[in-house]
């Protein structure tokens, strides 16, 4: 079992590489969260912790409850604003009011909010998960993976989370390709 935990997350690790691809970028995306809880859930069961399956499940719950009602209020405020302005004089139509309009009302704000702290908190859930997973299978790099995408999650509010979290994905890449695989019937002995 913790063959296939090593093999579904190296596997579901990688696949956000797809995000170049325009629609099947979404789809793989999809796919590797999936395949991540899955892992998780293996590791839960190899490790007998079950805090490591809980924590990444509520991380990926909160984390696509957030982008979906975030996505949802700042559609809202584009949409409304959108409306709006087409019903004005298309002469009068300006760029820089739309954009104005848009991103200095309350509504995006809100949308913007709502985004940033389910980020927080959701990665927050993953590095307890990865913490875990750390202390159980001796590859501190899942430790050190998580701490930096909750870091990268408070430093999306100052403008540079994405370039920490892109480096904690990194990190958990290698974390992944760091853990050895163990048959069995050798950790059946041990």
């Amino acid at each position: 079992m913790k063959s296939q935990a090593i093999t579904l997350g190296r596997v579901g690790i990688l696949l956000p590489v797809a995000a170049i691809i325009p629609v099947i970028g979404f789809l793989a995306g999809l796919a590797a969260l999936v395949l991540l809880l899955i892992s998780h859930y293996y590791f839960s069961k190899v490790y007998e912790k079950p805090v490591i399956f809980n924590s990444a499940l509520t991380g990926t719950i909160v984390q696509v409850g957030a982008n979906l009602i975030g996505g949802i209020v700042i559609a809202i405020a584009v949409g409304t604003t959108a409306v709006s302005l087409s019903l004005q004089d298309p002469e009068t139509f300006d760029i820089p009011e739309l954009t104005s309009v848009i991103f200095g009302s309350g509504v995006t704000i809100a949308g913007t909010i709502i985004l940033l702290a389910g980020a927080i908190v959701a990665l927050y859930f993953i590095y307890k998960a990865l913490s875990n997973l750390a202390g159980q299978s001796g590859v501190n790099l899942f430790k050190t993976a998580g701490l930096l995408y909750f870091i990268g999650a408070i430093a999306l509010v100052i403008g540079i989370g994405a370039l920490v979290i892109f480096a904690a994905w990194i990190v958990h890449i290698i974390a992944y390709f760091s853990i050895p695989y163990e048959t069995e019937s050798a950790a059946a002995q041990s």
